[in-house]
């Protein structure tokens, strides 16, 4: 795009000198030169027409010029002025090259300014690009949010700086503003624009998208280079482009390793589904064929009852590996579960024991919470021979605590460190031994854990801390 010539200004007794300032001047090349006092003449629409079309402006005046027409004091041309005090007294013949001196240092000034200005911004992009390089590197969000503080506190040296994330109200209440009104804070989060300038224009702040879909707002006040606002903006821009990438990056590289660990741990449940159906109905089914083998050779009721029971085992085991497929189902996000309804639902199925409940709590679960309080209490049935549980529950810091006591006749000490391990039974037992490791594996991807302790004077005492919320 062509930029617009320049406007030469000159006061009425400087004017008829004024024919050679163009005449070797690259930077006034095409310029109109105009009367101070012919432009002053003109109507309000024709004056603003001619600084419209035109871009710099220069004024030329003598020391003993009067004021200047008020619609230069309203004008968004860039205006540059000189006044040529030796052109008062001198002769004639010399006024043009005192003009043209005047003219050219104050455009050598001009020149240096941009340069200066040009050196500044080389600066800021290198140290922009810089920056960018290293937020590129980071793998935490916390970083990434540093070092864009520190990028901007180096850049702008604001008198304060602050940052909280948009959905934190306990942190958008506690800010300290020096500049700002929190009402303008208030106002600029409920907008669509990325950035928002004070009304000092020393000061500005801007938003950035975090990985979680949330918004993370930057606000510097009092900055100590205010010439430069605008350029500090576009290079927020960049910056804020550069984050937004590198957090969606970040939450993709997330979501692939979480995936990852759950298909991982469905895997490795899909490994203990296949060994213990191989082996334990590769069991009962040589039970049942033996059986009945036996049964050809001497017909005995017993032996078809052997075969029966093969088979209801065999069921069984395959009712066993639904446990396992709620484990499979990682995929699901957890939800808000009342605890107590939770057990009260399982306890009133076909479980036969007194079961009492204390307390109250809310956790951050999925429906397979209930085979967890099942295969505790069915346990506490099968080998702890117990009639009677106590369940007592209440909030502790981030976890709802849960103690699970009863009055059978306990968990031998040797046993305790292996009773949640996978296919561990006690006893010869024909159970798979998958209830409590189900049980412990469900607990740990809540981001809780589960452990056994003794209880007095007998029993067993199972203690659950699982995330809650509130």
């Amino acid at each position: 795009m062509e930029s617009k010539p320049p406007i030469i200004l000159l006061s009425n007794d400087l004017y008829y000198h004024g024919t050679g300032l163009t005449s070797n001047k690259e930077r006034l090349k095409d310029a109109s030169i105009l009367n101070i006092q012919d432009f002053e003449n003109r109507d309000p629409e024709s004056q603003q027409e001619v600084l419209e079309s035109h871009g710099t402006l220069y004024i030329i005046t003598s020391a003993n010029e009067g004021s200047l027409p008020q619609v230069l004091n309203t004008c968004d041309n860039e205006i540059y002025r000189i006044k040529a005090e030796e052109c008062r007294d001198t002769e004639k013949y010399a006024c043009p090259y005192i003009l043209n001196a005047k003219l050219m240092e104050l455009l050598l000034e001009q020149r240096e300014a941009e340069i200066r200005k040009l050196n500044e911004q080389m600066s800021s992009y290198l140290i922009a690009m810089d920056s960018i390089y290293t937020l590129s590197s980071y793998d935490r969000k916390e970083d990434i949010i540093n070092h864009t503080k520190e990028f901007f506190a180096m850049m702008c040296l604001p008198e304060n700086l602050c940052y909280f994330e948009a959905h934190n109200t306990k942190a958008q209440s506690g800010i300290h503003l020096t500049d700002f009104q929190k009402k303008d804070i208030v106002a600029f989060l409920k907008s669509n624009k990325y950035y928002k300038i004070a009304p000092s224009e020393k000061s500005f702040c801007f938003r950035l998208t975090l990985q979680d879909g949330d918004e993370g707002i930057f606000v510097l006040e009092n900055i100590a280079y205010q010439s430069r606002l605008h350029e500090f903006l576009n290079l927020t821009l960049s910056i804020r482009s550069v984050l937004t990438v590198v957090l969606e990056n970040i939450s993709k590289q997330n979501e692939l390793e979480k995936s990852h660990n759950l298909l991982a741990d469905a895997n490795d449940m899909l490994k203990v589904i296949n060994k213990i159906l191989r082996h334990d109905l590769a069991n009962n089914l040589g039970a049942i064929k033996m059986s009945l083998e036996m049964n050809e050779t001497r017909p005995n009721p017993k032996y078809i009852q052997i075969s029966k029971k093969a088979v209801d085992r065999s069921f069984q085991k395959i009712n066993d590996m639904k446990g396992l497929e709620n484990l499979i189902g990682t995929g699901k996000d957890l939800d808000c579960y009342e605890v107590k309804e939770i057990i009260e639902k399982t306890a009133g199925t076909d479980i036969e024991m007194d079961i009492s409940i204390e307390g109250q709590c809310k956790v951050l679960a999925d429906n397979a919470l209930s085979s967890v309080f099942e295969n505790i209490i069915k346990n506490a049935i099968a080998h702890g021979k117990a009639n009677k549980m106590r369940i007592k529950m209440e909030p502790s810091g981030k976890y709802c605590h849960i103690s699970i006591v009863d009055n059978g006749t306990g968990i031998p000490d040797e046993i305790k460190p292996k009773i949640f391990k996978e296919g561990f039974t006690e006893g010869g037992d024909s159970n798979s031994g998958l209830g409590l490791y189900i049980s412990k594996k469900v607990i740990e991807r809540y981001g809780g854990q589960i452990e056994v302790k003794d209880n007095t004077p007998h029993g067993a005492k199972f203690v659950l801390d699982i995330p809650s919320t509130k």
